[in-house]
């Protein structure tokens, strides 16, 4: 989920869109304060930092409605959601640029169904900061990090297709951040596990030689450690992308990223000409750790993340397919 690379009170605002600018105003600045970033003091000398981009997406969404083309759509995003986050950047002393490029956070042509989505989570925020904190703090106690910050926001309508599969949840962890993207039906227990797979990315982004991803191999070891450090985390769940594989088709993909004929892009979305099944990324990352912990079951955390590429394949069945 890295560079991928894991998902409204609304009558009174729908009733305030008509309104006055005035009234507008009042209560965005209102929002505002309600949802403002918050710090949260982890362990003995971690701190997270949590923002909700409500706010930003009500203040974009409400001046889309009113001039509804792309163009003023897109101006707007990036005036008051991305802008905002370029201020969290540098007041939090780390660069959001990355971050900004994620494919997921663009305008949308659905500014009202994203209006009414937005005004949901917003109920929800309670409960979505204690899921956030809990399973930050859990994390943290495996394996430390000093700092930093988890941005949540709605999940964009027009990529629903891919959010619904993953029951609503979806994250992904650049430098010292994290954006975690929700639809209002999201499940519990999948953001849970999205915030200790994530953070494990994002402890592993702070050691550049072993987060670069120059092949597909590479994608495929770090998402099985950020797997594999969620299931100690958050036990007894599996995340949506968790569909086991056969043998034959684990040696069949294996040997297509061994071959270099499978990119990033098809290991992770599929593809059903070369017969690779959708998330095998995944399924292959969690195959390989799986061998690797059983095998060595004494390591620690701490060991086994930043462990390199051949010593987690050391004696996998399909390592000589797959190197």
């Amino acid at each position: 989920m890295k560079k991928v690379i894991a998902p409204l009170l609304c009558i009174p605002f729908l009733l305030l869109a008509a309104c006055t600018d005035e009234a507008e105003k009042a209560v965005t600045h209102s929002e505002s304060k309600e949802f403002k970033p918050e710090t949260v003091k982890i362990g003995e000398d971690g701190e997270l930092n949590i923002v909700p981009l409500y706010a930003p997406y009500q203040t974009y969404l409400k001046a889309s409605l009113k001039a509804d083309t792309s163009e003023t759509d897109t101006k707007n995003y990036a005036e008051y959601v991305l802008r905002y986050i370029d201020k969290i950047g540098e007041k939090e002393n780390f660069d959001p640029t990355t971050l900004e490029t994620f494919f997921m956070l663009k305008a949308t042509a659905y500014e009202q169904d994203l209006l009414n989505q937005t005004n949901e989570l917003m109920k929800q925020h309670d409960e979505i900061k204690d899921i956030i904190t809990k399973n930050y703090s859990a994390s943290y106690d495996a394996l430390p990090k000093k700092k930093a910050t988890i941005f949540i926001a709605p999940s964009n309508p027009e990529f629903w297709s891919m959010t619904d599969p993953l029951a609503g949840v979806s994250g992904a962890a650049f430098q010292d951040s994290i954006i975690i993207q929700l639809n209002p039906n999201f499940d519990k227990e999948v953001l849970a596990y999205t915030i200790a797979h994530e953070y494990h990315h994002l402890v592993l982004n702070d050691t550049p030689e072993l987060s670069r991803i120059d092949t597909s191999l590479d994608s495929v070891i770090f998402e099985g450690k950020a797997d594999a450090f969620a299931d100690q985390i958050v036990t007894d769940v599996s995340p949506p992308w968790n569909i086991p594989m056969d043998d034959t088709t684990k040696k069949h993909v294996a040997r297509l990223i061994g071959n270099g004929e499978a990119d990033y892009q098809e290991i992770t979305m599929g593809n059903t000409e070369k017969d690779i099944p959708l998330w095998s990324r995944y399924s292959l990352g969690r195959d390989i750790l799986t061998h690797h912990l059983k095998a060595n079951p004494d390591l620690a955390i701490k060991t086994w993340t930043y462990e390199e590429n051949h010593a987690i394949l050391k004696g996998y069945k399909y390592q000589k397919l797959i190197e």
